[in-house]
């Protein structure tokens, strides 16, 4: 579960925010390594730089699938097409058990018909 903190800007403190907010707030500028931040679970302040975010950022650095899809906005349509997927096997399959006499018959007759040719 993604770690949270609050940090300062000055006027507000703002939060709560993932570690991996912190580390792309820092990299877009709009705080630095001396901002003041702390864990939502602690109240001791202390500057960004002596937090260690190094697991933060490597998420950010190398995302997993599942990050770049809820970024991206597309987890809900693939979610819904991997959901489509299984509906469709699952009534393939079934359809098949039900069927199967009635598709070896026409299966037969095909190759029968082809044999006869």
């Amino acid at each position: 579960m993604a770690r949270k903190f609050y940090y300062d800007t000055g006027t507000e403190k703002v939060g709560p925010v993932t570690g991996a907010d912190l580390v792309r707030l820092r990299a877009s500028g709009e705080i630095n390594n001396e901002t003041w931040v702390r864990r939502a679970d602690n109240n001791t302040w202390r500057p960004l730089h002596t937090v260690n975010l190094a697991e933060e950022e490597e998420e950010e650095r190398n995302p997993g699938l599942f990050t770049v899809l809820k970024r991206s906005g597309l987890i809900g349509p693939v979610l819904l097409v991997l959901v489509g997927l299984v509906v469709f096997i699952v009534v393939a399959i079934g359809a098949i058990q039900v069927f199967w006499p009635v598709l070896l018959l026409l299966f037969i007759f095909w190759l029968l018909s082809k044999a006869l040719k």
